[in-house]
């Protein structure tokens, strides 16, 4: 199998919404928005306002698994 390196996000408490995934390539220009298309509560960027931030790190994974998140 092909491995591929993915830039993956982790936003607070994402295990309770699917997370972390990886983050489409090309890099979506509103990553706020992306979060909420993929299900992240838009309630929880609110509470934490400038406060908000997430994880990234790089990450190999098989190039089927890609499939999947994005």
């Amino acid at each position: 199998m092909a491995k591929k390196t993915v830039l993956m996000i982790d936003p607070p408490s994402g295990w309770k919404y699917g997370f972390p995934m990886p983050l489409p390539d090309p890099r979506p220009e509103n990553t706020m928005k992306w979060l909420i298309e993929m299900g992240y509560p838009e309630k929880e960027i609110e509470a934490m306002g400038q406060y908000f931030y997430s994880r990234y790190w790089e990450q190999e994974i098989d190039d089927d698994d890609d499939q999947d998140n994005c």
